[in-house]
């Protein structure tokens, strides 16, 4: 499955990372499907994060709080470009950011690298999610396959 999102507009402070209300849609069945979703971009001057519930929050709470400019550690990596903390991060757009779909509420960021300036207010995307059984899926299907034969031999 293939899409595109056009026009997201991107934020204007640099390094800080801004997040969707909205979480994304989740894979309730990954114990048996695999969902690989490729995210890209059209802007070099952008990272895209993929973050949980507690990472938003926190990154949220920093920009209410007017991230550098209302005090907030500007030698920190919290909640910018260089933070490890997300679940999946990317900073090329032609490569993009690989993630494998899992059950619960993840959230998308976008931010602007440090040092450089944005180069426009809008972003385009485009995203791909590959579906695969997984490991344990392969095994349910082994083993329904062989209680299927049993079932018919004891016919």
């Amino acid at each position: 499955m293939e899409g595109a999102v056009d026009d997201v507009p991107t934020p204007n402070v640099q390094g800080m990372v801004f997040f969707s209300d909205d979480s994304l849609p989740g894979n309730p069945a990954s114990l048996i499907i695999n969902a690989d979703t490729t995210i890209t971009w059209d802007r070099d001057d952008i990272f895209l994060v993929i973050a949980d519930g507690g990472k938003k929050k926190q990154c949220d709470d920093i920009a209410k709080n007017g991230g550098a400019l209302g005090g907030f550690d500007t030698t920190s990596k919290t909640c910018t470009y260089g933070d490890e903390g997300y679940v999946a991060a990317g900073d090329r757009g032609d490569t993009g950011v690989e993630w494998r779909v899992e059950s619960g509420d993840f959230y998308a960021g976008i931010g602007t690298k440090e040092g450089v300036l944005p180069e426009g207010t809008e972003l385009n995307l485009n995203y791909s999610v590959d579906l695969k059984l997984s490991a344990t899926g392969y095994m349910f299907l082994i083993i329904a396959e062989g209680a299927g034969v049993l079932l018919f031999r004891q016919k």
